[in-house]
């Protein structure tokens, strides 16, 4: 596929986290799909995700917001199968927590589907909003403290 129809793949991944549609996402990725963040530190923050769990964050991660997440697209630069999403959020807590990050998402395409996302973004503002995420269990969290405060 070329550049153009790669960038609408990408749009169409990012209305189907925007409206909460886990089986949209899922039919836009491959079989064996992998989800990186590209974070430093702490170790735990270096997620290695499979499709499902890719695909179930953006509604966990909503389970934990005032209302669902959404991503705004800053920017969206494309080279044949590559892809790079500019993007930010802005969200409050159900703990009154402010969750505005910057993301830039990498997405590597191959035959009209998303092969592999790598995800590079403020871990400091995820730790402090979230602590340890788990797109299986959203509620739980390694740093605890980071949910209730």
């Amino acid at each position: 596929m070329g550049t153009q129809e790669n960038k609408q793949i990408v749009t169409r991944w990012l209305e189907a986290v925007n409206s909460g549609q886990n089986e949209k996402i899922l039919d836009l990725l491959t079989e064996d799909f992998l989800f990186k963040t590209m974070a430093r530190s702490p170790e735990w923050l270096k997620y290695r995700w499979n499709k499902e769990q890719f695909a179930a964050a953006p509604e966990a991660q909503s389970t934990l917001l005032e209302s669902p997440i959404r991503m705004e697209q800053v920017n969206l630069i494309g080279d044949g199968d590559l892809v790079v999403l500019e993007a930010q959020t802005d969200a409050y807590l159900k703990n009154g927590k402010h969750y505005d990050n910057a993301y830039s998402l990498i997405f590597q395409l191959r035959d009209g589907k998303i092969e592999e996302v790598r995800e590079y973004s403020c871990s400091h503002l995820v730790v402090e909003c979230f602590g340890e995420f788990n797109p299986d269990n959203p509620a739980a969290a390694r740093a605890g403290k980071a949910l209730t405060d």
